[in-house]
């Protein structure tokens, strides 16, 4: 039984972990575009304006990925010390912490 959920807790972990990769990438990307863009000496307002919209949309986009990650680091925290104080796991839920917690998206522009 313990094998098993520490064997659960780091799945969930790894999961965590990988889903998280593409959006610090995408982050690091639109973080470098706009500094890049404010670096362009030949650049006009109205085209610095629509380079920053696109990149802050996907700079909130990408954070949040980070609501999802906290909620599977807390499940993984659960599971573990739900074990760690001989607490019945029955309660705690096999799939990531994601599935059905965050809903929709966000309009910028």
């Amino acid at each position: 039984m313990k094998r098993n959920t520490v064997e659960r807790a780091a799945g969930l972990l790894v999961h965590s972990m990988q889903e998280a990769d593409t959006p610090i990438a995408e982050l690091s990307d639109a973080l470098a575009r706009m500094a890049r863009t404010l670096n362009d000496p030949a650049m006009e307002v109205q085209n610095l304006r629509a380079e920053f919209a696109r990149n802050i949309a996907v700079c909130i986009e990408s954070l949040q990925s980070y609501d999802r990650l906290m909620q599977q680091l807390a499940q993984a925290r659960d599971i573990l010390t739900g074990l760690a104080a001989n607490k019945p796991l029955e309660g705690v839920p096999n799939g990531p912490a994601n599935i059905g917690r965050i809903e929709g998206t966000i309009e910028l522009f």
